[in-house]
């Protein structure tokens, strides 16, 4: 599909991209193509695709997964998506909000072109509540840096950390804004994650560790120690602090944004564990 046959899908239908819903169509055929050799879908894959639109990646898809389910919060683009694969059998149509949807355990791998807006939800709830090994998400090139920073650079954040917990992300490629109708502000990046075969923290460390990167973050130009002494999202006191920090050899001036994923872990079970005594 080009660009002048998304215009004649959009007019047949009465349709405009939404911005409220952050609607970039891609059609330029190179990265369409470099996406699915990506995924590179098999006969056992049940793929779920956030917002397909109008339903390009969708058809490529289903051409060599055992299903997809395409899950479209837009009523005009559900009709165009039943409409093109109304006899197509290993296509659904869901017509909901992805963060409102059930999670579907078939599911092998989640994919989607995310709105920048509610992104970081999304990659959120695909952590917490799916289980797919693999998704694979076209995002900002802004964001898709600030989930492989490093601790001390500007793009490191709670949102990096805490998606670390559950993948390893890899940057794959960049698509130029000349490769969507209509064209965004910015370049596009294609990522993989890849779920960690397990997380390092049970259920309650969990809350702990989500706590501590808030905190973290919260006052990131300040002293972990002090920063968790007037945190709105902890209360350990300062004898408590300065106990963990000499028990996990931490320096006593480190800053939250210094620390590695590895080391926001060591510090959630350790206050999991002693915090409450």
């Amino acid at each position: 599909m080009n660009k002048k046959e998304i215009l004649s899908w959009l007019q047949q239908y009465g349709l405009a991209p939404n911005k409220m819903y952050g609607q970039h169509f891609l059609f330029h055929e190179k990265y369409i193509e470099a996406i699915v050799t990506a995924i590179s879908p098999c006969s056992e894959d049940v793929i779920l695709e956030i917002g397909p639109g109008l339903g390009v990646l969708t058809q490529r898809l289903s051409e060599h997964a055992k299903k997809v389910i395409a899950v479209e919060i837009d009523a005009g683009f559900v009709e165009v998506l039943q409409s093109r694969f109304a006899n197509n059998s290993r296509v659904t149509i869901v017509h909901n909000d992805f963060l409102k949807t059930n999670p579907y355990d078939e599911c092998t791998v989640l994919t989607g072109n995310l709105p920048y807006n509610i992104a970081s939800q999304i990659i959120f709830a695909a952590a917490h509540n799916f289980t797919a090994p693999h998704c694979f998400f076209l995002l900002q090139k802004e964001m898709a840096q600030r989930l492989i920073a490093k601790p001390k650079s500007a793009m490191y954040s709670a949102f990096t950390v805490g998606i670390g917990l559950y993948f390893t992300v890899q940057t794959l490629f960049d698509i130029p804004p000349q490769a969507f109708y209509p064209e965004p502000k910015v370049y596009s990046t294609f990522v993989k994650l890849t779920r960690k075969n397990s997380v390092m923290l049970h259920t309650d460390e969990k809350a702990v560790f989500e706590q501590l990167v808030a905190t973290a973050f919260w006052a990131r130009r300040k002293m972990l120690k002090t920063a968790l002494k007037r945190s709105p999202y902890t209360t350990y006191s300062e004898a408590f602090i300065s106990q963990a920090f000499g028990q996990l050899g931490f320096d006593e001036k480190v800053r939250g944004e210094e620390l590695t994923l590895d080391e926001f872990v060591a510090l959630a079970k350790y206050c999991a564990h002693y915090g409450n005594k």
